[in-house]
């Protein structure tokens, strides 16, 4: 037996148990837990121009929410654009994101991020921003949203 086989073997019979798995919790969970899971997002998209700045929000997320924040940029598809990325949080009462403090930042063509259950940041409510130094044009995609509960 080559050791190919041997993997290949392992892969099926991991597989075959994760199936199993899967299977077992969609029988004991049923439609009940699927359907009592909430996902929540928000979404944006347009043209970001230097000294403007485009955010998406507020989400807000309870103390047991996974927040999950993400964009991407590009000039002329599909070539990306640096832009300035940021996750903005502020408490549950305060719904303008000028009033929110920056949690995190990347400098990218793409940006993703996520605050899990049980977090000091949560709860909350959540932007995701975008601004650019460009002269040309950018444009952009974001979303920000939850994850099933926890």
């Amino acid at each position: 037996m080559s050791f190919h086989t041997i993997i290949t073997g392992r892969r099926a019979a991991l597989a075959t148990a994760g199936l199993a798995a899967s299977l077992a919790a969609a029988v004991t969970l049923g439609p009940v837990a699927a359907s009592s899971a909430t996902i929540d997002q928000m979404a944006a998209q347009g043209s970001l121009m230097r000294g403007s700045q485009a955010c998406v929000g507020p989400f807000a997320a309870g103390a047991k929410d996974i927040v999950a924040g993400s964009g991407s940029a590009f000039s002329i598809s599909p070539i990306g654009a640096v832009v300035n990325w940021q996750l903005r949080r502020a408490d549950p009462d305060t719904d303008f994101f000028a009033e929110a403090d920056v949690v995190q930042t990347a400098t990218s063509d793409f940006f993703s991020t996520s605050v899990q259950a049980g977090d000091k940041l949560l709860p909350g409510n959540f932007w995701v921003c975008a601004s650019v130094n460009s002269v040309s044009p950018v444009q952009y995609k974001m979303f920000v949203g939850n994850g099933l509960p926890a």
